[in-house]
């Protein structure tokens, strides 16, 4: 009995740490921003580098406000880009830093 209540107890804890600390688009456009800057410095360094840095910064930050919908399961959230039933990039989001792409 005692081994079920620890169970249930540390199940309660996981989920209650993954409800609150579920990513928001704000979270998601940080790590996509952050995934297109470094992608655009590979190979690259000085005044290049620079200008590849900042049109990668606004066309994440604007691919996420246009292109991105969030679809928001309680503990954990789907990002996707393009329609739903065929997206061209689809990542799961967890605990506000991790995000997996799904497609």
């Amino acid at each position: 009995m005692k081994s079920i209540v620890k169970t249930v107890a540390t199940l309660a804890v996981i989920g209650a740490a993954l409800y609150f600390t579920n990513p928001t688009m704000a979270d998601f456009g940080k790590y996509y921003e952050r995934k297109q800057v470094a992608a655009s410095q590979k190979g690259v360094t000085g005044v290049i580098g620079d200008i590849m840095k900042a049109v990668a910064q606004t066309g994440a930050d604007l691919a996420v406000k246009v292109g991105y919908r969030r679809d928001d399961k309680l503990l954990f959230s789907f990002f996707t880009l393009g329609p739903a039933s065929k997206p061209a990039e689809r990542f799961i989001g967890m605990a506000k830093v991790i995000f997996i792409q799904v497609k």
